[in-house]
């Protein structure tokens, strides 16, 4: 057997110390040594920099990052305050709240697979029944085409050529704010507006879901896509939530609710939703700079509900809520809450049963006048004269001189503001502001101007007075109307004619003040007007001629103008009555003109001349104003020269707090004396009260006699003096006899003896303002009556009073 070689022992401590011998390690060996340093290094180093930004984050951003994992959990949210309800004077509710269902998507939790996302917004536009818009990008519209596209558009959405320069001008400056129009279309319009996209660069049609979900700024915002949705509806998608991610159905939204009917329309005006202006404007904001709207608010647009919008809207509250992981509320963080404020309640001014009263009188004798024009029409056109315009709108108000409150303001025909809420299609749009059909959008007691006919002359009257132009023994003699021979040729006269030559052909003859207002005899107020000389110093007059057609000269004598002269006349119009000047209703879209010398330099560059003068002063030519001037006119008459600040607004109640009643203030004196307003309320007595006022009565066929005031003051109770003023203003073009179609105007107040209502009524295309206009005066002072208890409840208000909710 071998031996085995034996291993020597040699202890460590021992061995001697070897020289370092480096070349006894393999290539390999040695590469491999070098990797392992670096991945060394840089592992060292790795965990150097996160161990160093860990030390940053919690040291120097540690504040930073714990409010923002917070903030995770955290999240402030607005709570929405309660809009404050619009009232009658009686407490019924005319614009109210209701809570509803509302549909809001979050666009940024919408599902990304393409297909999911498609069946989650066809379902909603087929719940919902979503329209299609049009939208106008004015940054997409072609240089210089703009105009051409515009004007393209209005034609495919059949505007006539008035109502479409007025929509492309809207277009236009809501482009300079660079906004993007948008218009609801009907089915039709959506598909000829698809077939013609190709010619129409910058417009496309889009579904009103698509759009809102695309144009909103930031996804993670909600969008209100849908508010007052059906509950069966809202029912129906909550069951089926869990397959529309990114969809979130509310029931405590507050919808307005208008209850008082379309009859206050124009009065209460509606909400809508905030756009991007409103959102954004520097007005809108509150002294922190936050802004008092969010993307899903409402916001007055028209009337009281814009007028008073800071009032109605409330403040909101606020709170902090803490939600988990998947966004689901857990809690509401203790005292974080700060309750919402409602808006302040609104009572106005009008009484709801006085205002249907009134309407329903308007809208009669708007009928009335539409059969009469149409029998009218069928002998003009027998004639080969052209047609005159057939009635379909008018306007009354009503207000009590002693205070100044609107008793009662309607504009008819109405319209549905409940319907702004959601939005309008185009083809309802050209509805409400068709001509044809009465432009039911535009409040004609406070921005229609009309030319306000003979109405004017009590005012011409009272000026006159008080300049010394005439006094209550100054007469002139009406023979039919007047002639003004051509300067430099006496032998062409241009003929100026009463309405008398119109109609009965009798001339008035003899007429003082008094009686020229109570016969409303245009030669007598002829006089009043022009002065003596034109801008050259020469004498202006007039030849006397006859009420024949063909206006024959009755005598050769020379009568000279010795008016107030235009200067003074506009003057007073401006300054002392309401003429071309805002009333300072709340309602703020009043218009008006009373022109003057410098404005006609100014519009036209001509001087002013006698014609202007005669036209000015009967109220026709360039004189324009509303129904609630000329209604605030006749109550300074009726209140002796004082003229009270109208208003809509009886009180305001806040949540918390005591009510703020309006107060009764001036708006201005006249500064007349009292013997001059005298004179100019007994001719207004006599218009009403006298056989040859032309708002007395009238005679049928058969010979009996019908009173102007059977309502106010029948057979058998006690007689209530009625004091007014009839008008007849001429509009339009002259047909080959002369004539013009006329708007039909009265005006009133009553009791004669101590004012407690005054009233003006025009009729557009209405004819004499004595046939139509005079019994919704009528109508309107009967209810009047019965509502404060002059006169027994039945005639025209019903016997039982209308409840309030």
């Amino acid at each position: 057997m071998a031996r085995r070689k034996r291993i020597p022992y040699d202890p460590p401590h021992q061995r001697k110390k070897r020289r370092r011998y480096d070349g006894w390690l393999r290539s390999d060996q040695v590469l491999l040594n070098r990797r392992l340093f670096v991945a060394k290094g840089l592992t060292v180093g790795a965990f150097a920099a996160l161990a160093g930004k860990l030390g940053y984050m919690q040291l120097a951003e540690g504040q930073k990052y714990k409010a923002q994992a917070e903030a995770n959990i955290i999240a402030d949210e607005q709570l929405p305050a309660a809009r404050g309800l619009i009232l009658d004077r009686e407490g019924r509710t005319l614009a109210g709240n209701v809570r509803s269902w509302e549909v809001r998507v979050v666009p940024a939790k919408l599902p990304q697979d393409p297909e999911d996302r498609t069946y989650v917004l066809n379902t909603l536009t087929t719940a919902l029944q979503l329209d299609d818009l049009l939208v106008i990008d004015p940054t997409a519209l072609p240089e210089g085409s703009a105009d051409t596209v515009y004007r393209r558009v209005a034609t495919m959405l059949s505007y006539n050529e008035a109502d479409a320069q007025a929509v492309i001008d809207r277009w236009k400056y809501r482009a300079t704010l660079g906004m993007v129009d948008v218009t609801r279309l009907s089915v039709d319009d959506a598909a000829r507006f698809r077939a013609a996209k190709a010619e129409l660069p910058g417009v496309s049609v889009m579904n009103e879901l698509d759009f809102k979900i695309t144009n909103i700024w930031d996804k993670n915002l909600e969008v209100s896509i849908k508010t007052d949705v059906p509950r069966e509806i809202a029912m129906t998608l909550d069951a089926n939530s869990m397959y529309l991610p990114g969809v979130i159905l509310d029931d405590s939204k507050l919808v307005r609710r208008y209850s008082g009917g379309d009859v206050m329309s124009h009065v209460v005006g509606y909400v809508q939703g905030v756009d991007s202006v409103e959102l954004f404007d520097p007005m809108n904001k509150d002294r922190d700079g936050n802004s008092l709207y969010a993307l899903n608010d409402l916001i007055g647009k028209a009337g009281l509900e814009s007028a008073l919008e800071a009032d109605l809207r409330g403040v909101k509250g606020a709170r902090s809520i803490e939600r988990d992981a998947n966004g689901v509320q857990v809690r509401v963080l203790p005292g974080s809450e700060k309750a919402p404020q409602a808006g302040k309640n609104i009572t106005l001014t009008i009484d709801l049963e006085l205002q249907n009263a009134v309407a329903k009188a308007l809208e009669e004798q708007i009928a009335k006048a539409a059969d009469a024009k149409k029998k009218v029409n069928q002998d003009r056109q027998a004639k080969g004269k052209k047609p005159w315009k057939v009635p379909n709108a008018g306007a009354v108000v009503a207000l009590d001189p002693r205070s100044g409150e609107v008793l009662a303001m309607v504009s008819y025909p109405y319209y549905d503001n409940s319907l702004f809420i959601t939005g309008l299609s185009s083809l309802k749009w050209k509805e409400i502001t068709d001509p044809e059909k009465g432009k039911a959008f535009v409040n004609r007691c406070t921005s229609e101007l009309y030319p306000p006919g003979s109405t004017f002359k009590s005012f011409l009257a009272a000026a006159a007075l008080q300049e010394g132009s005439i006094t209550t023994a100054t007469t002139h003699t009406c023979t039919g109307g007047i002639g003004i021979p051509t300067q430099g040729n006496l032998a062409k006269i241009t003929p100026w004619a009463c309405w008398v030559a119109w109609n009965s052909g009798t001339p008035h003859g003899e007429m003082d003040v008094s009686s020229a207002i109570e016969q409303s005899c245009d030669v007598f107020f002829y006089n009043v007007a022009p002065s003596k000389t034109t801008v050259d110093n020469t004498p202006v007059f007039y030849f006397d001629l006859d009420a024949t057609p063909n206006f024959n000269v009755v005598s050769t004598t020379e009568h000279v103008f010795d008016g107030m002269g235009i200067d003074k006349l506009a003057k007073d119009m401006q300054s002392r009555f309401f003429f071309g000047r805002r009333t300072g209703i709340e309602i703020y879209d009043e218009e008006g003109l009373f022109p003057d010398r410098q404005w006609k330099l100014d519009s036209t560059g001509e001087d002013w001349n006698v014609g202007d003068s005669l036209n000015v002063s009967i109220g026709q030519g360039e004189v324009q104003a509303t129904p609630l001037q000329v209604a605030m006119n006749v109550a300074g008459i009726a209140a002796d020269g004082v003229f009270r600040t109208p208003h809509l607004v009886l009180k305001k109640e806040p949540e918390r707090g005591k009510p703020e009643t309006t107060k009764v203030t001036e708006a201005g004196k006249l500064g007349f004396k009292q013997e001059h307003i005298d004179v100019v309320r007994d001719g207004m007595v006599r218009v009403c009260n006298e056989q040859s006022g032309t708002a007395f009565g009238s005679y049928d066929a058969s010979g009996a006699f019908h009173s102007k005031w059977s309502l106010t003051n029948p057979d058998g109770e006690d007689k209530i003096l009625v004091a007014g003023k009839t008008g007849t203003a001429e509009f339009g073009e002259q047909d080959k006899d002369g004539m013009r179609d006329t708007h039909a105007w009265f005006t009133a107040y009553a009791p004669a003896d101590a004012p407690e209502i005054a009233v003006a009524v025009v009729i557009e295309a209405g004819g004499e303002g004595s046939t139509f206009a005079v019994p919704v005066a009528d109508a309107t002072i009967r209810a009047y009556l019965e509502l404060t208890g002059k006169r027994q409840r039945g005639t025209v208000l019903a016997k039982d009073k209308l409840p309030v909710a």
